[in-house]
């Protein structure tokens, strides 16, 4: 059995009533700063922390206030387009000063670099910079998948899909590239990334091409132009480029088949269900909903144009979106779970603590044959992990029915086996996740090939990050401290 116990840390408030909350409750200061392909902003916000129901055990947010908002920043890159620290530093603390708030007054936050910014040589090192200097944080780089996945929280996609039973797409076209996820009843079921964005094409005052990304020539002979660095990219000519994009976007939509081959970031979507209605989220949104009209020297008003008529003349239902280009983490919540030493399983010789556990989730079901079921679902999840993660610590998290007999966990152990014999020692998760009481079976059949701990009864997300501590002496049991990344919408 697990015993879960809020932990009320650093600056957050106790005990303030809250219509429908149920038992202790509290609030924490967060902050989430966003340094993506084409800008970076951070937000604090205010998160009451507490629980729904008599009924559930878990700590969720239950309301979210922005407190201050930042000014949006491009980006800045050095020549050999790394990121700059230092403009990214003069954006945290002026919004700090502007927001009166001190480095001491934050309880928790998120730290999150995406898209090309993902993948210069020092993101890890920038986002463990301002970790380290704002405080106790999630800090990760995020490929496309997780981007997507996070967009269509922040969007608001999810929780209006959860609450309509709505079937939806949300569509996040950012600077480098545009994420797509599928939405059915509060479930992302597929998720794609293309490349297709704002920023693939950039210029200055004169019209003159001051950045052009590989995509970006990609589309440009696609309309017969072969530019270059220097060359002027005219208004005519950026229209038509715009309109391509959005074209190609809804194209592969509707039959999936992409104009060239390097189009996809990711695996493409697949066939479309009936899709009830669109929401629109990242930089171009701004545009789509008629939120932003200034430009910035690169395709984001004449790109956000063309995707909303594109929408509307193939019939899409356009949805409002909570939140346009800060569909981003407004910081992480947390709680602690004590988990009973009665059915989990560490091994003696495992080290611990270990931090910061990204989450990947398995979704597994009691359906024969078991095993190769579960082996399939494992692999398929580990194998669908973006470049960007891959190398880095991570816990893999099970999404199980009810299990009906111990027989059938024997089976499901079985399956996790097979799939980790097929994984290199990289791919392997350090820990396993349980929602349910099978720690110790699993643990115990796993123990002789694997050094990994098995914890259950323990409900995790695709937007959850961990640290597993050491047992506690006498006690049997060890704290798992549970990061949620949360959002404005």
């Amino acid at each position: 059995m697990a015993i879960t116990t809020h932990e009320h840390g650093g600056h957050g408030s106790h005990g303030h009533d809250h219509e429908g909350a149920v038992g202790p409750h509290t609030h924490l200061t967060s902050v989430g700063i966003d340094i993506g392909s084409s800008t970076s902003h951070l937000m604090f916000s205010r998160l009451l922390i507490g629980y729904p129901s008599v009924l559930q055990r878990k700590p969720v947010v239950l309301e979210r206030t922005v407190i201050a908002r930042s000014p949006i920043l491009l980006t800045p890159f050095s020549g050999d387009w790394n990121i700059e620290a230092g403009p990214l530093r003069e954006l945290i603390e002026g919004t700090f000063a502007a927001a009166e708030l001190d480095r001491d007054a934050i309880d928790t936050g998120a730290v999150i670099i995406t898209g090309e910014a993902a993948r210069r040589d020092n993101a890890a090192k920038i986002a463990e910079l301002f970790a380290d200097e704002t405080g106790k944080f999630v800090c990760a780089t995020a490929g496309p998948t997780l981007e997507t996945i996070m967009a269509a929280h922040g969007s608001g996609a999810v929780q209006q899909s959860r609450e309509q039973g709505l079937t939806l797409l949300n569509i996040d076209v950012g600077g480098g590239t545009t994420k797509i996820s599928v939405i059915e009843a509060g479930r992302i079921r597929s998720t794609a990334a293309v490349n297709i964005g704002a920023r693939l094409l950039a210029y200055n005052s004169a019209h003159e091409i001051i950045r052009l990304e590989t995509a970006g020539r990609r589309f440009l002979a696609d309309l017969g132009a072969a530019l270059d660095y220097g060359a002027k990219a005219p208004m005519a000519l950026r229209e038509r480029l715009a309109s391509r994009m959005a074209r190609a976007l809804f194209d592969g939509l509707a039959n999936g088949t992409p104009p060239w081959e390097d189009f996809y970031v990711t695996p493409a979507l697949g066939p479309l269900p009936k899709i009830d209605g669109i929401l629109f989220s990242g930089g171009v949104s701004e545009y789509i909903y008629g939120r932003e009209s200034a430009a910035f020297g690169d395709l984001g008003p004449l790109l956000g144009c063309a995707i909303r008529a594109e929408a509307q003349a193939r019939g899409f239902n356009i949805l409002d979106a909570g939140e346009g280009i800060r569909a981003t983490v407004i910081g992480a919540s947390q709680y602690t779970v004590q988990l009973s030493g009665e059915t989990i399983f560490v091994p003696p010789s495992l080290q611990l603590p270990v931090r910061n556990l990204r989450v990947f989730v398995a979704h597994c079901d009691w359906s024969a044959p078991i095993a190769e079921r579960a082996a399939k679902a494992v692999l398929g999840v580990l194998g669908a992990r973006d470049p960007e993660v891959r190398g880095s610590p991570f816990a893999l998290a099970f999404a199980t029915p009810a299990f009906v007999g111990y027989g059938a966990v024997q089976d499901l152990a079985k399956g996790i086996d097979a799939a980790l014999t097929q994984l290199a020692a990289e791919d392997r998760p350090v820990a396993l996740v349980f929602g349910q009481n099978i720690g110790q079976v699993i643990g115990g059949m796993l123990s002789a090939k694997w050094n990994m701990p098995c914890i259950d009864e323990v409900t995790l997300s695709e937007l959850d990050f961990i640290d597993v501590g050491e047992v506690v002496p006498d006690e049997g049991f060890v704290p798992v401290v549970i990061k949620s990344l949360a959002f404005g919408a």
